[in-house]
């Protein structure tokens, strides 16, 4: 086990308490993945970032999608979840260990200090921009990312540092494979949920106390003073669906949802949601 993924592994433990602090953040996601399934039925779910399952409520999806798929670095977390939320053995919920970027292992080893440092980050952001090979059974009707993207972004903070000159080509990278992940995992006529953290009550003591009609105005106070953690400003993970990008042009209908807080207990977080579907209509 490499130290990143050490780390993951200590952050779902230290975690698996927050089940009952989460239900409302619970109860949003969901609901919008339920919503997604409409009246449609045998439709296949695929959870990217699963963990511990705190925010999802698998009996409900169940009852919705013939299929849920869930997906994470942490086979112990998963397992934890089915066996938390009492998911019988025989039921259609299928568990998946991987590391979704394919370059775990390398940001693991990579050293400022080394000789040949610039050379191997070159070549893990030459990795990134290819799409990572996932032995996953797709493709999904929906697919979801739960609050990964921010812990993938904090992979790189972590590794190379923030002040490093390629950090930023590195996090962009990062960003760009996630999305490519979600959309080469969707069916045709599909679609996808990117649910991502992008502030905290560390940051923005505030945030327990706005009301939720002042929630959004809070918000876009914070996000024009910067108060967002690296990359993952809503609005430029939206820009990257929309427009003339490459990742436009393999989407349709792309929608910001409106916004919410996930409280764990400790701190909460400001939760962002971004809808969209493939190009094939049905």
């Amino acid at each position: 086990m490499n130290k990143i993924f050490e780390e993951q592994l200590r952050y779902n433990l230290e975690s698996r308490p927050n089940w009952e602090h989460g239900k409302g953040h619970r109860k949003i996601l969901t609901g919008h993945l339920a919503d997604m399934a409409g009246a449609h039925q045998q439709l296949r779910l695929c959870i990217l970032g699963a963990g511990n399952c705190n925010d999802l409520d698998l009996k409900q999806l169940s009852g919705v999608f013939s299929e849920i798929h869930l997906v994470d670095l942490d086979e112990s977390a998963l397992v934890h979840a089915l066996q938390f939320q009492c998911i019988p053995s025989e039921s259609a919920v299928f568990v998946h260990t991987c590391d979704l970027t394919g370059v775990g292992q390398q940001l693991a080893a990579w050293e400022a200090a080394d000789s040949d440092a610039d050379v191997s980050l070159a070549k893990i952001i030459e990795q990134l921009s290819k799409p990572a090979l996932l032995d996953l059974p797709g493709p999904f009707d929906v697919v979801c990312s739960t609050c990964l993207l921010s812990q993938l972004v904090h992979l790189a903070v972590n590794t190379v540092g923030d002040t490093h000159a390629r950090f930023e080509e590195l996090m962009i990278a990062i960003r760009a494979q996630h999305f490519q992940t979600m959309i080469d995992l969707m069916e045709k006529h599909g679609s996808g949920l990117l649910v991502s953290d992008f502030v905290s009550s560390t940051s923005a003591p505030d945030l327990p106390q706005v009301p939720d009609e002042q929630l959004m105005q809070y918000l876009s106070q914070l996000l024009s003073t910067r108060n967002f953690f690296h990359g993952m400003h809503p609005g430029v993970l939206l820009s990257l669906l929309v427009g003339n990008t490459p990742l436009a042009s393999q989407v349709r209908d792309v929608e910001m949802l409106p916004p919410w807080r996930w409280d764990l207990g400790s701190r909460q977080y400001a939760i962002a949601a971004i809808r969209f579907y493939g190009l094939k209509r049905v």
